[in-house]
């Protein structure tokens, strides 16, 4: 038997998430099970000889169908909820004299009624079903005690009405459990989605803030140290050496904030836009060579020797824009936090599954207080060895645009002594469909 099969047959005919409430579907599930339970109860009290207790569940059975008819395929939960209800406790009236009043199994039914009513009325509707069952079940029982005479005795020996009121409350247990598992698996359900909507309303909000500071604080920073720049180099009194001074340091704010503004471009279309990942198998030499380039420059001019020792036969399984950001801004990060003097070196290996690139320094590494929050938003920004600022998002984009290629990045550093970051990337021959 297929569960799948099951599940949707049964979605089939309680209805939806999409295309009714909740109240609606379980009033259907009541109607199923109840159909079932009076369906198995119709040749039972036949076969104990309680022909007219299995007619008035044949015509209850046929009622609670028409009622399902209705709410389920016409969508008049709300109507046929409250026909249900009323006929459900006349018939059960009904019942209770044609089985035996207080000696027949009717009031176990009446508990039962009340139960499944409760699951699917509003609550403003407690008071009135309560009232009504209460109310009805005292009629019953005054009436039985002022004319016990009225009362039909149906059992034709005390096992058939042993055995009739054994199987009357093994239905009612099955059905208060199955509509009560039925009503806290939804619940659960519908929980879940509500904890989901306040997680994903929670890391919006982060991500509003962490865009705002960024555009209050880490671009207008620079900005306007630019802009004090543009005016000194104005001042016509300044020596052709302190111009070059001047152009020099302003041309890194320039490259530095160009670099702050591309990542944030990027991490900002990722989050609004999503991302549309292009995988291909590249020679990871080759589609790196540009990048690494631009770094070695960057490097050379810090006085950092930036080391490449890429094999030139390595392929991995990526796209290759994103592989780009991702290098460019381990890369970027690493000359950053490194002295003039120091060394950076860029790496890959094959280790059987994955291609796994690492980017080494030597510069002063990462504190133990900020390693756990470099790939979130909750990490702060920092200068590096020579004031270059950063917003804090390059090693979040990072993060992010290598688990969408299905890899993985890490890093393992030493305040001090410098960090090693690492790229798992799948071959080719590993690609995970």
């Amino acid at each position: 038997m297929n569960p799948q099969k099951n599940t949707t047959l049964w979605d089939r005919l309680v209805g939806k998430d999409s295309e009714q409430p909740l109240e609606a579907r379980i009033f259907h599930a009541v109607c199923i099970l109840s159909v079932a339970a009076l369906a198995f109860s119709v040749p039972f009290n036949l076969l104990i000889q309680l022909k007219e207790l299995a007619f008035i569940m044949l015509v209850v059975c046929l009622l609670v169908l028409i009622s399902y008819y209705y709410s389920r395929y016409k969508k008049k939960s709300h109507l046929n909820i409250t026909l249900y209800g009323i006929l459900s406790n006349l018939l059960f009236a009904v019942n209770f004299y044609y089985n035996s009043g207080i000696d027949g199994p009717t009031l176990m039914i009446f508990i039962a009624s009340l139960f499944l009513i409760m699951a699917v009325v509003p609550p403003r509707q407690y008071t009135s079903w309560i009232t009504l069952n209460i109310v009805l079940v005292l009629m019953l029982l005054l009436v039985q005690f002022k004319y016990p005479e009225l009362i039909t005795y149906t059992y034709a020996s005390a096992e058939g009405r042993h055995a009739d009121l054994f199987i009357t409350y093994a239905m009612v247990v099955l059905l208060i459990y199955a509509i009560t598992k039925y009503i806290r698996h939804h619940y659960n359900l519908e929980k879940r989605a509500v904890e989901q909507k306040a997680f994903e309303l929670e890391k919006s909000n982060e991500t509003k803030n962490k865009l705002l500071s960024i555009i209050a604080h880490d671009l207008r920073s620079p900005l306007n140290s630019i802009q004090s720049y543009l005016e000194v180099l104005s001042d016509a009194k300044l020596t052709q050496e302190e111009k070059k001074l001047i152009e020099t340091d302003l041309l890194k704010k320039t490259q530095n904030t160009g670099q702050m503004l591309s990542n944030l471009l990027s991490w900002t279309r990722a989050q609004m836009e999503g991302v549309a990942v292009n995988l291909k198998t590249l020679n990871l030499a080759d589609s790196l060579k540009a990048t690494i380039q631009i770094q070695e420059e960057t490097a050379m001019k810090k006085g950092i020797i930036l080391k490449n020792d890429i094999s030139g036969a390595l392929e991995v399984r990526a796209d290759v824009d994103m592989l780009e950001i991702i290098i460019r801004n381990i890369l970027n990060n690493s000359i950053k936090f490194t002295q003039p003097g120091g060394e950076i070196s860029i790496s890959a290996i094959d280790d059987g599954t994955d291609i796994v690139i690492t980017v080494c320094d030597n510069g002063k590494g990462i504190s133990k207080s900020q390693q756990g929050e470099i790939f979130s938003l909750k990490g702060k920004s920092s200068y590096g060895t020579k004031n270059e600022k950063g917003a804090g998002l390059g090693l979040v984009l990072c993060k992010e645009f290598t688990e969408i290629q299905n890899g993985r990045i890490g890093f393992e550093s030493e305040p001090g002594k410098g960090t090693k970051f690492f790229v798992h990337f799948k071959k080719p021959s590993f690609l995970i469909v």
